[in-house]
């Protein structure tokens, strides 16, 4: 993978800590500049050959329009500019002393100089000034930056929402004689808020800031007293010194940090480019290219037609990003990069193909503007910028670098949609440093091809480190997840382990790279061994001790549903545990302990049994979640749980059949609130001996009863419950009292109570150690009442208080809601979280009712298991017909059919794209379900699976053991070929073709 694109990359764990929506990009990150003047006659220039026609001023290009026949017949400009760095300073007023020369066939540029933000701010306040009519309030102050453009103050209005100002910057001083400069009016002024002025370029020097009274009843913030920012001048008031005092203050402006030059060759369609900098001070790194091309931001549309030019962007190392996955959001989820070129694909006749050392391409957008940015060679700080890239117009073309894996089949069509779609996931998106819970689906989807992503699958894997009892940390940084935290609680993910064996033994399968094994194979044992020995493994069910991981409502999860409280005796984590038990078996036989192996595989045997037995929820013919320490059942109608067990083969025959019976008739189990009260930002803390309370009224039955109670970070605070029937003071009844202890932010508090009927009720808090409150809101609600030690609350209208009916049987949607995937859950989970999802509706969460595309991978690989390949078929088609709808299912909120995306403003139903990687594995599954093809540690197997609609199905470019291969099966053949070698083997319906490494 090119090492320069790591500058740019979000990872997972950044994301899943709050940043995922705050993407930084270099092309994103620019200084607010004025309206440009157009560029005088004397200042431009241009190039063009027939292939490439350039022009521009100032020391940037203003055109690149390309036709790749030659004929100077150009299409519509493929970037409107081009210019060195990140923000357009590219006018008369910065860069006017830009030279130029030009010949037939080059163009030199000299003198470019290349700018940074260097602002000065006074935002410290502890002092309004009111400003009368007839008055005025100044600060002058002193730049000593290059240039400014933007001056500012904060101001208040002691609430009146008819407050004006005239703002007006002069250069000088009151004591030195003023020049006015810019000045506008600020009508109306928002109280306590910040206003600005934007004014031409001005140099270094000493200006005044000054107000003057409109209407109103304005003011200007100030420091009274030692403010920590020299301004490098005095608060006046009517334009006297006001001593001690230091208005608020905001000048936006720039330095030069370096000097460029820039050079231009055309050679027919050949466009080479170089460029030196020259820093003035300190060392820094390559600030790149900017590039902006047209865009349409919202709708679904890629077409040219509709203004987006690039369909699709790739690397010669695999990284692709299509442009449906920009859609509708402001920056590039990930860069693309490359070994030597990247491309941009064209929705019209041409593509560009950009070569450079290690070449990186990103973007921001606006609604109907991209920012492209090209990046090349080190990201490292240096002195001098020396950089050479060359962009060459090519007729359009779908063909990639025999890098990317091209499925085929005797349904073409099929085929490119699958090939398309699992470049579009699988390649999309590789963080670098991934948890542990992604190694076994990374290895499925990336470990078989030539992309840099298996690389770095690799690298991840070694990177990983263990604890001393062989537990696998969760990230390559942390042994913990991102949250909650790990101060305070074991964040742990437990099955890191199982992925850690499973990634492991795919990768050797598939590379045989024998220096990676010796150094994973101890390892892998250890993490084994962590199984068996500390959680019990050995006895055929994993069960996890920690106190965090209890299984119970609002306990910690343990694997990557990480909001939702898995734990105990996990029937996902031992799903894993069963398949990493054969994985780990697999590689003892490799190198040579047949008895570790055989000891493993007998373990499997009674893994599988135990599985079965424990987990197998026979009355509603599927696996449940989890059991909790207290023995209590988890079934929420997990399909992924289901799907994923079903895959590695763990149901039986007539388990599957009831599994599936459920998948595709079953009916969803919904669950509605009888009363809902939300917070409203109110947090009163409740004192030891005092009592809080909520009374509320039920128009219909209800079986339990919640609240939310945040502890401002600390942990460990205990309290009593009570649920009554009336009102305090008129003799209630009391229904139940419960006990809470260890309690925590964000978790709810519930108690179960029987059937309730209609009328008034009242829950109250007591009995209160440690630090708690509760979530309360100054709003009033109809037939409900905040209290506090049994009378009304003088604080709060209302606390937060939920009461839930029955569930009920709802629609049979469990496919049809979302398509592209099952829904996670069919039953609506309301309590078993970490985190609390009460008032979020049924489907508007990921883990609650949402779907996540990945889950569609296993879906197919276990029909083909276990229902036949016509039935997986029949998923799959369905999958690529949803796919071939204009958004793709990806990009940003809504998609096609309106779902929201994870991190949108209007929920989080569906996970397609970023943040999630594992969607690969639902096009990736073709390879598992119907070319059967499988490595191991000593083999390549192949087990066909034909569909009655598909006489041939393959892959290309599949890469085992640092050969490329394509593999062709038919419904008595599989054929391998590659590079002097061609093998072709006859087959039995339902039997294994083994093609030994060494054959290979």
């Amino acid at each position: 993978m090119a090492t320069r694109s790591t500058r740019f990359r979000i990872s997972r764990r950044r994301f899943l800590q709050g940043a995922g929506s705050g993407l930084v990009l270099a092309a994103g990150g620019g200084i607010g500049r004025p309206l440009q003047a157009a560029a005088a006659e004397g200042a431009t220039y241009q190039l063009e050959n027939g292939f490439v026609s350039l022009s521009g001023a100032y020391g940037k290009l203003t055109r690149f329009g390309c036709d790749p026949s030659g004929a100077g017949k150009y299409e519509p400009t493929a970037f409107g500019s081009v210019f060195l760095g990140a923000t357009d300073f590219f006018d008369a007023g910065f860069n006017n002393g830009v030279t130029w020369k030009a010949s037939d066939t080059t163009l030199s540029l000299a003198g470019i100089q290349l700018p940074s933000a260097l602002n000065l701010q006074q935002r410290q306040q502890n002092s309004p000034v009111p400003l009368s009519s007839g008055h005025t309030l100044g600060q002058s102050f002193t730049a000593t930056m290059y240039r400014f453009s933007r001056v500012g103050g904060e101001f208040p209005t002691w609430n009146s929402q008819n407050s004006a100002v005239t703002m007006t910057l002069y250069a000088g001083t009151p004591a030195s004689g003023l020049t006015e400069i810019a000045s506008r009016e600020v009508n109306p002024l928002q109280d306590n808020g910040w206003a600005y002025l934007d004014v031409p370029d001005q140099p270094a020097g000493a200006y005044y800031l000054e107000i003057s009274h409109l209407s109103g009843t304005p003011g200007w913030w100030s420091q009274l007293g030692t403010a920590t920012v020299d301004v490098g001048g005095s608060a006046y008031g009517d334009r006297q010194v006001l001593a001690g005092r230091t208005m608020t203050l905001d000048v936006t402006g720039f330095n030069v940090d370096g000097t460029a030059s820039w050079d231009l060759k055309l050679t027919g369609p050949n466009l080479a480019m170089t460029y030196d900098i020259q820093w003035n001070n300190a060392q820094r790194s390559d600030p790149g290219l900017t590039l902006n091309t047209s865009w349409r931001r919202d709708g679904y549309s890629v077409e040219a037609a509709d203004g987006v030019l690039f369909n699709r962007f790739y690397g010669d190392t695999g990284d692709y990003m299509p442009a449906e996955q920009l859609k509708r959001r402001d920056a590039w989820t990930n860069p693309v990069s490359g070994s030597t070129t990247v491309t941009a694909g064209g929705s019209g006749p041409y593509d560009l193909k950009i070569t450079g050392d290690e070449p990186v391409l990103d973007g921001a957008m606006t609604g109907t503007s991209m920012a492209l940015t090209l990046n090349s060679g080190s990201a490292d700080a240096q002195a001098t910028i020396a950089r050479s890239v060359a962009v060459q117009v090519r007729p359009q073309s779908d063909v990639l670098p025999d890098v990317f894996p091209v499925f085929v089949a005797s349904d073409a069509q099929r085929a490119a949609q699958l090939s398309t779609f699992y470049w579009e996931r699988a390649l999309s998106f590789r963080f670098t440093g991934h948890a542990m819970d992604w190694a076994d689906w990374n290895g499925r989807i990336l470990d078989w091809t030539g992309t840099a992503g298996s690389q770095a699958q690799a690298d991840s894997l070694l990177n990983t480190k263990l604890n001393s009892d062989g537990y696998v940390w969760s990230w390559t940084d942390s042994p913990n997840w991102p949250f909650p935290d790990p101060a305070l609680f074991d964040a742990r993910h437990f099955t890191s382990n199982a992925m850690y064996v499973l990634g492991t033994w795919r990768y050797y399968s598939w590379t045989g790279d024998a220096q990676f094994l010796t150094t994973m194979l101890p390892r892998a044992r250890r993490a084994m061994n962590f199984y068996l020995d500390s959680l019990g493994g050995s006895t055929g069910v994993v069960t996890i001790a920690s106190p965090d991981h209890s299984g119970r409502d609002g306990a910690l999860a343990s694997n990557y549903w990480d909001v939702t409280s898995f734990g105990h005796q996990d029937a996902y984590l031992n799903a894993y545990f069963y398949g990493a038990l054969e994985a780990m078996a697999q590689l003892e036989d490799h190198v040579g302990d047949k008895a570790r192996a055989g000891e493993l595989r007998a373990l499997r045997l009674r893994v599988r049994s135990r599985y079965n037995e424990l987990f197998f929820n026979d009355a509603a013919g599927r696996y449940v979640q989890a059991i909790d320490a207290d023995g209590v059942v988890h079934d929420y109608g997990s399909t992924y749980v289901n799907l994923e067990a079903a895959s590695f083969g763990l149901p039986t025959e007539a388990q599957a059949a009831r599994i599936f019976d459920w998948l595709d008739n079953g009916h969803t189990e919904v669950q509605e609130a009888v009363v809902m009260i939300e917070s409203g930002g109110l947090a009163p803390k409740i004192a030891a001996g005092h009592s809080l309370g909520q009374s509320f009224t039920a128009d219909a039955e209800f079986t339990s009863v919640a609240a939310r109670f945040p502890t401002y970070g600390a942990r460990g605070a205990a309290f009593t419950m009570t649920l009554y029937q009336g009102l305090p003071g008129a003799a209630p009844v009391k229904i139940i009292e419960q006990q809470f202890s260890d309690w925590t932010d964000g978790q709810i508090a519930h108690v179960d109570v029987p059937k309730q009927s209609p009328g008034v009720y009242y829950l109250e808090v007591s009995q209160v150690t440690g630090t708690l409150a509760w979530w309360s809101s100054a709003t009033p609600v109809a037939g409900a009442k905040a209290y506090t030690d049994g009378t009304l609350a003088p604080d709060a209208a209302t606390r937060f208080i939920v009461a839930l009916g029955d569930h009920v049987e709802g629609p049979a949607d469990i496919y049809s809601k979302w398509v592209f995937a099952p829904r996670s859950t069919t039953r609506r989970n309301s309590y078993w979280f970490f985190l609390s999802h009460l008032t979020t509706p049924w489907g508007d969460e990921v883990q609650d009712g949402g779907a996540i595309l990945y889950t569609s991978g296993f879906d197919v690989m276990a029909r083909a298991r276990y229902r036949s390949a016509d039935d997986a078929w029949a998923r799959m088609t369905a999958i690529l017909d949803r796919w071939s709808e204009p958004d793709h299912i990806c990009g940003g909120a809504p998609l096609f059919r309106g779902e929201s995306t994870v991190g949108s403003a209007a929920g989080s139903s569906v996970g397609t794209d970023i943040p999630f990687p594992e969607s690969g594995l639902a096009p990736a599954s073709f390879l598992y379900a119907f070319i059967g093809v499988e490595a191991e540690p000593d083999a390549l197997v192949v087990t066909p699976n034909l569909p009655v609609t598909l006489a041939t199905a393959g892959v290309r470019n599949l890469h085992y053991r640092g050969q490329q291969l394509d593999v062709m099966v038919t419904r008595d053949s599989v054929t391998i070929t590659g590079k002097g070698l061609k093998i072709k083997r006859r087959y039995k319906a339902g039997r294994t073709v083994r093609v030994l490494a060494a054959e290979l």
